[in-house]
Formats: structure tokens, sequence, C-alpha cells
């Protein structure tokens, strides 16, 4: 058994834990066991609850009902049974305030307690400050004393230190006064603060104090508790020569303690550690090694060497992991201790294997042979002197046995002979020589006879004795029996334990080799992947290029298109002016103005960067301005209203739709309004119930009254109608106060 009490030897600790599958019914009979073990809470907390108010109500003193209440309160806080405790706490409260200052006082310190445990600290502090003015000469010292405490701990944990030193230092001048050693606990809790702030000076100066005080105390689990925090502390500042003599201590302290059954050291050289880096962790478990070595400390030792060896292996790499066991087989052999020498003698193995070292391997595999083959004669050996003790023990019990009845015999024989001279001097009195002699010899014949009668008794007692002796020898010759039985069980499982130990070592080469494939196959599908990804690069590269071009080209072709429809506006802007017929005159300056509509969508195109589609809203408003330009229309003249969605439509709805627009405001220019008149035109292009509707009115003079514009035969409402049936718009031309033109463009293409 090794000489720690968390590594527990004789058991496998590579063995994983085997889980085995419930069925439905132990499942369901698990959940009803829960739910009566709640009832019974239930019930029973209910019964306590009764059983508080019973005693309450025997009462007739405000401050024994307050004290008793906040006592069972207390019990419930330390239970974690909050909700009770809240419960009677409230109950206590009419008592306590209507008694006396140190019960007012004590029922708020119970509720700064109640509050603190539940982790509400600003609720914690304020009831804590309720309580500081019922403080007089007669409060007693320990409630003055936990109010202080916990207020200070709930600064603490408001991070409002300023207060925290005062309140620590009115409870320390408390403590001085009547129980000093109480200051340790405000030093541990000071130090565990400056801790958790990263001030590590100050935390090990407060931790040390606690120590000095604790350390001389009654109390074994304050010493531990304030070792711990310095554990914990060197830990954080990773000190491994202060850390090794820590857990030493926290060992002694520990030995033959009934306070935990585990091995403290073992269990925090595996705790807190898990923020570190493996590197760090490997460092600081090396430097707790070498004080514990230095410090003949062995037994610690080898858990940081395990620590380190079990890092080392869960990275892959057993070479570095082998050197920590083999020092810890050396530190067991010399310890004596042939359990724990075998667990790290089955480690080295282990690692060898894994290493692929297999000669080394097989030595150590024939070396635990000898090692179980030692522990099992020692515990025969254990065996045998306890059965010698047995038979020796039954001997000598039996030798008692024997004196003690020739004892009683031979009080018996002194007795009969006692009792036979009284009778024989008596006789002799009475009677002759000759009667004497005859009594004489018939006294001796009885003699004799009780002694063989005594003889026969004894060679009773020594036959008994010989079987229970043949006895006990056939009982050892069993348990011998069976311990060659066991031993021969043990080289059986050992062997299959070799032969999976092979199985295990041909199938890791089988695996190396699958990995080795396997990687290798990985490596030259990516570079398969790579060279088809470059190719799809340069794929890309060529499509973007030539995309790039046609863009260009488009723009450039877009570019004289407009420049051409420029022209032939230019070209007809210059025959307006050449003819002398004013009809033919305005005719062709309307061809003009259409040409130049279209001329502008073109000019969207190229400039804009979109080649397939035309931003309507700064279109629209460019084809107004042109138009007005073209009729010499001033904004004093007519107001233009321009409300038109953030659209973006395909060119091959934007030329009818420019047209469309063309004639309309040309039409409102033109006719709306006389040379003394003003207006305004409004223009409306919007998206709704995915239709576009556009809505062109004036409130100018309108169209005639006598034309029908439904069925007018002019060239603009001819348009104009066209356009509306190739969009597929339904077209609305009616007076109100001006002329109205609205249409439903269902057939529309955005961009």
């Amino acid at each position: 058994m090794l000489n720690g009490l968390y590594f527990t030897p004789g058991k496998n600790t590579e063995e994983q834990p085997v889980w085995l599958i419930r069925i439905n019914l132990i499942k369901v009979c698990k959940v009803m066991k829960y739910c009566v073990a709640l009832l019974f809470l239930c019930f029973n907390n209910a019964g306590k609850a009764q059983q508080i108010n019973a005693i309450v109500n025997s009462l007739t003193d405000n401050t024994q009902k307050a004290d008793t209440l906040m006592y069972f309160a207390r019990r419930y806080i330390g239970m974690a049974k909050n909700d009770s405790a809240n419960l009677l706490l409230k109950q206590a409260g009419p008592y306590a305030l209507a008694s006396d200052n140190n019960t007012i006082a004590k029922y708020y310190v119970s509720w700064s307690i109640y509050n603190q445990r539940i982790g509400n600290y600003r609720q914690s502090v304020d009831e804590g400050k309720k309580a500081l003015p019922y403080f007089d000469g007669v409060t007693n010292l320990n409630v003055q004393s936990n109010c202080y405490y916990f207020l200070a701990k709930c600064y603490g944990h408001l991070r409002m230190y300023d207060s925290l030193q005062h309140f620590f230092l009115l409870n320390e001048q408390i403590n001085n006064l009547h129980n000093p050693y109480r200051n340790w606990e405000i030093y541990a809790e000071k130090g565990r603060i400056f801790q958790q702030n990263k001030n590590l000076v100050l935390a090990e100066e407060y931790l040390l104090k606690a120590y000095d005080i604790a350390k001389t105390g009654k109390s074994k689990m304050d010493y531990v508790v304030t070792l711990t925090y310095l554990e914990r502390l060197y830990l954080n500042s990773k000190k491994p020569d202060k850390y090794a003599k820590v857990i030493s201590e926290i060992d002694k302290a520990m030995a033959n303690s009934k306070m935990r059954n585990d091995n403290p050291t073992h269990a925090a050289l595996f705790k807190g550690m898990d923020s570190m880096r493996i590197d760090e962790r490997i460092d600081f478990l090396s430097g707790v090694k070498n004080e514990l070595v230095k410090n003949k400390d062995t037994i610690n030792a080898a858990f940081a060497n395990s620590a380190i060896s079990s890092l080392y292996e869960k990275q892959g790499m057993p070479a570095k992991a082998l050197p920590y066991m083999q020092e810890n087989m050396k530190f067991t052999k010399n310890q004596g201790n042939l359990s724990n020498h075998y667990i790290y003698t089955k480690a080295v193995f282990r690692l060898l294997t894994k290493e692929g070292r297999v000669n080394e391997a097989l030595e150590t595999s024939d070396y635990l042979f000898k090692l179980s083959d030692s522990i099992t004669n020692k515990e025969q050996q254990g065996k045998l002197l306890e059965f010698e003790s047995k038979y020796q023990n039954s001997l000598k019990q039996k030798e008692i046995e024997m004196l003690t009845a020739k004892n009683q015999l031979s009080l018996q024989q002194l007795s009969l002979l006692a009792a036979k001279f009284a009778n024989d001097s008596l006789q002799l009195a009475n009677e002759t020589g000759q009667r004497k002699a005859l009594f004489r010899e018939n006294l001796l014949k009885e003699i004799a006879f009780d002694e063989q009668l005594k003889n026969n008794e004894l060679l009773s007692r020594q036959n008994t004795l010989m079987d229970s002796i043949v006895k006990s020898e056939y009982a050892y010759s069993a348990s011998v029996n069976k311990e060659k039985e066991k031993q021969a069980a043990l080289s059986l499982a050992l062997d299959r334990e070799n032969k999976l130990k092979a199985d295990q070592l041909r199938k890791e080469r089988n695996t190396k080799w699958g990995l080795v494939t396997g990687v290798g196959l990985l490596f030259i599908s990516g570079i398969f992947i790579l060279v088809l990804y470059r190719k799809q690069i340069n794929k890309n590269s060529i499509i973007q290029k030539q995309s790039a071009d046609l863009e260009v080209l488009m723009k450039e072709i877009h570019h004289r298109v407009k420049n051409n429809l420029q022209v032939v506006s230019s070209l007809l802007d210059l025959q307006s002016h050449t003819i002398t017929d004013s009809q033919a005159s305005a005719a062709v300056k309307e061809g003009k103005n259409r040409v130049q509509s279209m001329a502008l969508i073109h000019q969207n195109l190229y400039s804009e960067g979109n080649i397939k589609g035309i931003m309507v809203k700064e279109y629209i408003s460019n084809l107004v301005q042109s138009l007005s330009d073209s009729y010499n229309i001033s904004n004093d003249k007519v107001k233009i209203n321009v409300d038109i969605d953030n659209l973006n439509l395909d060119v091959d709805t934007m030329i009818p739709l420019g047209l469309v627009l063309n004639e309309l405001v040309s039409n409102s220019f033109k006719y709306a309004f006389n040379e003394t008149r003003s207006g305004i035109l409004n223009i409306r292009l919007q998206e709704k119930d995915e239709k576009l509707h556009l809505r062109v009115s004036d409130n100018g003079l309108g169209f005639p009254a006598d034309v029908d514009v439904k069925s007018a035969k002019s060239f603009g409402l001819k348009m104009i109608r066209a356009f509306a049936q190739k969009l597929k718009a339904t077209l609305d031309i009616y007076n109100n106060n001006g002329a109205v033109v609205e249409m439903q463009i269902s057939k529309f293409k955005a961009a």
C-alpha cells in the first residue's frame, strides 16, 4: 500500500469504468425513490416547522421567541435551506424589534449573514449597517464581531477595500479583547482577497500571519485550512520551493487524521494547474519534485513524477515520460514498498512498449513476473506466520486447559485423601491392626483406580488436542493449495496480459502503417487538389479579364450610341431652325427631344459603371432638366415636383418609359400653361404591389373638352398608347384641375 491516501494499491489504475446499460424499470424505480425521498423531506420539514412554532408559542418573552427563531434560522442557513431561514427571520422580526438592543442587533446581523450566503452582498451591507446603532455597552461582543466580519467580507466582494480594512480593524480590536485566536480568520480572509486582486505580496504577508496563529491553536482544521490557502498562493505565484514545503506540511498535519480519508498532497498536485500551459505545468512540477527530493520526501516526489509523466504521455511523448517513472521505481525500491514498485514498473513497461523498445520491455516484463512472485511469496509468508501464530495460540490454550484440569484433579484427590485419612484414623482407633491393614490395602486400590481414571481422562484430552492439530494442519494445507491455485491463476492472467500486450503492439504497428499510408494518400490528394485549384484560379482570372474587356467594350458601344444620337439630335435641332413651317418645325423639335431622351439613357449606362441598368431618379431629373432647357421653361414659370423611388431598371424597360415621360412632360410644357400663367408639374413614379405606378399631372388648362383623349389620333398619344401596350400597363387620361395621366406598369424588369 502506498504511504498516501489517494493512491490505492492493488487496484489497476489503467482500468476504465464499465458502464452497464440500465433497463427502463431500474430508471423508473430510481425516479420513484427520489420522489419518495422528496416527499419525506417535505413532510419532515413541515414537521420541523410545526415543532418550532410549538416551541415559540410555549414561550412568553419576546426576546426568547426572537432568539429561538434566529437560532433555527442560522441552523437552516448553515444547511443551505435558504427559504426556510428567510421565513423564520421574517417571523422573528416583530419579536426582535420589540426587545432590547442586543436582540435587535443580533436580528439585523442574522439578516446580513443570510444575504451574504445567498450572494446578495449589497443587501447584506445594508442589513449589517442597521445593526451598528444598536451596539452599546451591553451588546454581546460575538454579535459585534460577526457583524464587522461579514460587513468586511461583503465589502471585499463589492471591491470597496477601504471599508473592508475599516471593519476588519474593528473586528480585530474586539478579538484582541476576548479571543485573539480568531484573528487568524481575519488575516486568512484578507490574504484571500489580496490574492484574488493579484496583490501576492500582501496576500503572503497576511496568510503567514494567519498561519502563525493557527499553527499554535488547538484546532487542526484551522491549521490545515491556512496551509491550503498558502498552497494555492504559492501555486498561483509559481513558487515551487515554498509550494513543496507547504504540501509536505499538509501531509504531516493530515497524518492519522479523521478529517479526510484522501491524500491532500496528491490532490494538490493535480488541482489548480488547468490555467497553466503544459510546459509551465511541467516546469512547476519539476521544481516541486526537486524540492521534495531535497527534503527527502520521496513519497510525494513520486506523485509529482507521476503527474509529469502523465502530461508527457498525454502529449504523445513516451520517451520524455519514461525517466520520471524509472525514477519512481528507484524511490519505491529504496522504500521497500513492493506494491508501489510493481505499479511504477508496470507503467515503465507500458511506456517502453509505446516507444517501441521491445527488448527493454521484455526485460521489464520478466522483472514484473519476479515482482509478482515476490509479492505473492510475501503474502504467503504473512499468511504462514498468521497460521503459525494461530496454531501456537491454540496449543497454549490446550496446555492451559490441561493444567487447569490437572489442578482440579489434584484438589479433588487431596480432598478425597483427607476425608479417607480422617475415616481411617477413626477406624484405627476402634479396630484392630488386621483391620487397619485391610483398610489400607483397599485404600491403595481406590487410589490406584483414581489414578487410572485420571490417566484415561488425560489420554482422552490428548487425543482431542491431536485431532484439533490435525484439523489445523489440514486447513493450512487447504489454504496452501488455494494459494497455489491463485498463483497459477495469476500466472495465467499475466500470460494473457503479455499476449494482449503483444497483440496491442502488433495492432499499433499496423495502425502506424495505416496512418502513414493515409497521410501519404492525403498528401497526394492535397497536391492534386492544389493543382486543380491553381487551374481554376487561372480560369477565373481569364474569365474576369474577359468580363472586364466586355464591360469596357459595352461602355464604348453605349458611348458611341449616345454620341450618334447626340449628333442626330443636333442635326434635328439645326433642321428645325431652317424650316419656315411652324408645325413642321415643332414636329422636328419633338423628334429631337425624343432622340435626346434615348441619348440620356445610353449616357447613364456608360457613366455609372452599370451597363445593364438605369438609376431612374437621376435619369428623370436629367430628362426634365433637358426638356426645360429645350422649351425655355424657368423655375418661376413652372415649378416641378419629382417623387421618384430609388429604382434601378433594365434598359428594355427604361427606353419606352423614358419616351412616355418625354411626351407627357413636353405636352405639359407646350399646352398646359399660356404665356401669362405659371403652374406646377408633378411627376411621381413608385413601386407598389409588384407594379410601377406612374402619375404625371399639372394644374394647367387640361385636355380640351371637345377632344376624346382615349381615341385621339395625335402622334404623341398614339405613341403613349403603343408603349403602354408594350409595357402591359393600364393607361388613364383625365382632367382633374389640370391634365392627369396615370399608368400602372406590370411588365418591368429591374437591373
